[in-house]
């Protein structure tokens, strides 16, 4: 056979043989490049997903500082609003007291406070006394304080006794006005409902009573005071005049 010949034959051998190749392993040489290119998908899921993973982490973080501000903003609403209705209540204390529009003569138990204490059920009030009428007189007298609640589900009454207040703590003697202050200490277990508090008649002082409800006089603890008024005793803040201590 011709050497021509012969490496004709080989080369359609080497082609036939690299055709069968490649027409047996198609199927694996489609496979490989399917797991490529989903190996390749996935990476790029992989990187897109953790970008977004990411994103969502800042976004959170945005988000929960702007609820914190936000939180802090509302509080601090409420604290302005609070103090603008505090001063709201004593400047019209205040007017009433250099101002007064009535005739009647006497005194009149304008407010009262209440404020929890950093003692279990022991709580400090604060009674504002005022004389509303033009012609300005001294009045001496005792006010009765009494705080209604229950106890073991049963009603029950309290005294100036039973709230451990000090002698004479609900004695006044003014002109103007006076502040009684003192503490109240309810025995464990029992449930303040309402405060009544009443001046009985007494010459030209004619009987008045204040009954309350404990919810709307009760204010939470905002902080120590450093330093407090002896029950009973009147206390001068800045501003006020014409106390009588007498």
């Amino acid at each position: 056979m011709p050497m021509t010949q012969k490496w004709l034959l080989l080369g359609a051998l080497a082609l036939g043989l690299l055709g069968g190749y490649l027409v047996g392993n198609r199927q694996e040489l489609a496979q490989s490049s399917l797991l490529e290119v989903q190996q390749q998908t996935l990476a790029r899921q992989t990187e897109a997903i953790a970008r977004l993973e990411s994103e969502l982490g800042i976004k959170d973080t945005r988000l929960a500082t702007q609820q914190a501000a936000f939180e802090q903003l509302q509080q601090l609403l409420k604290s302005q609003e609070t103090q603008t209705q505090e001063l709201k209540r004593q400047l019209a204390f205040f007017e009433r007291i250099m101002r007064p529009q009535g005739e009647q003569s006497g005194v009149v138990i304008d407010n009262l406070t209440v404020q929890e204490s950093n003692v279990a059920n022991r709580y400090h009030y604060r009674l504002a006394l005022t004389q509303p009428s033009k012609q300005r007189e001294l009045f001496r007298g005792q006010v009765q304080i009494r705080i209604e609640g229950s106890q073991d589900g049963q009603p029950r009454s309290l005294g100036e006794r039973d709230l451990q207040m000090k002698a004479g703590a609900g004695r006044y003697s003014l002109r103007y006005f006076q502040l009684l202050e003192g503490d109240w200490q309810l025995p464990e277990g029992f449930i303040p409902d309402r405060v009544r508090i009443t001046i009985g008649k007494n010459g030209r002082q004619p009987e008045q009573e204040l009954l309350v409800e404990w919810s709307q006089v009760l204010k939470p603890l905002l902080g120590a005071p450093s330093e407090q008024t002896p029950a009973g005793a009147t206390t001068t803040q800045p501003g006020e005049v014409g106390l009588v201590n007498t």
